[in-house]
């Protein structure tokens, strides 16, 4: 009796069936290796491929989804570029006997116009559809499907090749390790 108690603690992660699931993890098909197979899911049940045909058109699919995250990266950094060379600076020149609370005041309207401001909200939106969008490709490449990594990869360095240009003709003075 001992030993079959002893054996049902010991029942294998597999045998135990999956919370408010049907299915237990010997139906999983997640290989947690390497692999080139054809057969995966990708992000939802409906993004299934059973085929090579399905395999290449979401790898190409894939490949421009990483080229338009490094586009988002660079459009948003030119963005915050052109909206530093609209803003308008101004001093402030205290005059003795001025009233400091009035100062103060201004610089608090001067940051909540910024806070509120459009070009704030639109940055904030790209922000949200770039980080959903690198999460996304995280966990295509955690597939470990060798031809989803490629495409990730390939896409990625093809967006910065095609976007990075830009950049890199800028001299980070800020930068101390070349």
């Amino acid at each position: 009796m001992a030993d079959h108690a002893h054996h049902h603690a010991m029942a294998s992660v597999g045998d135990m069936p999956m919370p408010d699931s049907n299915c237990s993890m010997d139906n999983m098909q997640m290989q947690m290796y390497f692999h080139t197979g054809y057969t995966e899911t990708i992000l939802f049940s409906g993004w299934s491929i059973d085929s090579v045909g399905g395999l290449i058109a979401s790898c190409i699919g894939i490949f421009f989804l990483a080229i338009i995250y490094e586009a988002l990266k660079y459009f948003r950094e030119y963005l915050f570029k052109r909206s530093f060379a609209d803003v308008n600076y101004s001093s402030v020149t205290v005059v003795a006997g001025s009233d400091p609370n009035k100062i103060v005041k201004d610089v608090r309207q001067s940051i909540k116009r910024r806070l509120f401001s459009s070009g704030h909200f639109v940055q904030t939106a790209l922000h949200v559809v770039q980080v959903a969008l690198s999460y996304f490709l995280m966990l295509i490449f955690m597939t470990y499907n060798v031809w989803l990594c490629l495409s990730v990869i390939l896409g990625a360095g093809a967006g910065f090749f095609i976007f990075g240009w830009k950049k890199s003709i800028v001299v980070d003075i800020t930068e101390h390790c070349h």
